[in-house]
């Protein structure tokens, strides 16, 4: 399990702490729009939050990945200075490799429906089974846990407690209203780091840069 909970710089830019247990954040990610003062005045305005732009997180274990944010064309991911994903959005979404090959397919969640509050999301691997599950948080009570998310969540709750499943719900920061509160992964299973890395990539996507990867209900 690792929320991702979203906040605000003095200057308005968008910020992400992800954190899986009390101690370091696993990843810290600060917003980016187009390049030079028109771009930073975009950003103080509010006029790109949730928005495209090159949006940076630094993991704890000091890689840097970026998040290319699209509007109306793909986002990509790059890690270690090299593009490893285009995330391609429509009714549902589909994230291809460097190589062409899929390797996750988003769609709503079957087993918990979306709300004015949370949009509830299954990821697919290549192979078709579940990856994890995304919670991207629309209103403070999005953070709260249902008894049927508790079972769904398993493995992260098992092995991280309920601590790391909720958020105070309030936003710190800036000046202005933050539309996207957060977003919370759970995972089924331990991953290796860098498909976490892609997996966090994908919910500032979602977060930060404010893609709909799938289908308004």
């Amino acid at each position: 399990m690792i929320v991702g909970r979203v906040g605000r710089r003095y200057t308005n830019a968008l910020t992400m702490t992800f954190v899986d247990a009390p101690g370091a954040p696993v990843a810290t990610v600060r917003q980016g729009g187009a390049g030079g003062f028109g771009g930073k005045l975009a950003i103080a305005l509010g006029l790109r939050n949730h928005g495209p732009g090159r949006h940076l997180m630094q993991t704890r274990e000091g890689q840097r990945v970026v998040t290319a944010s699209g509007y109306n064309s793909p986002s990509t991911i790059e890690r270690c200075g090299s593009t490893v994903a285009t995330v391609t959005c429509g009714a549902t979404t589909t994230v291809r490799g460097a190589a062409g090959g899929v390797l996750f397919t988003i769609e709503p969640d079957p087993d918990r429906a979306s709300t004015a509050d949370v949009r509830r999301m299954l990821v697919r691997s290549e192979h078709g089974g579940p990856a994890a599950r995304v919670d991207v948080i629309l209103a403070a009570s999005g953070w709260d846990i249902s008894p049927v998310d508790l079972v769904g969540f398993g493995f992260a709750l098992a092995s991280e407690g309920i601590g790391a499943l909720v958020s105070d719900g309030v936003p710190s920061g800036g000046s202005l209203p933050i539309r996207i509160l957060g977003t919370r992964l759970v995972l089924p299973a331990p991953v290796q780091e860098s498909e976490r890395d892609l997996l966090l990539a994908l919910c500032v996507d979602l977060a930060v840069g404010g893609r709909r990867y799938v289908a308004a209900a």
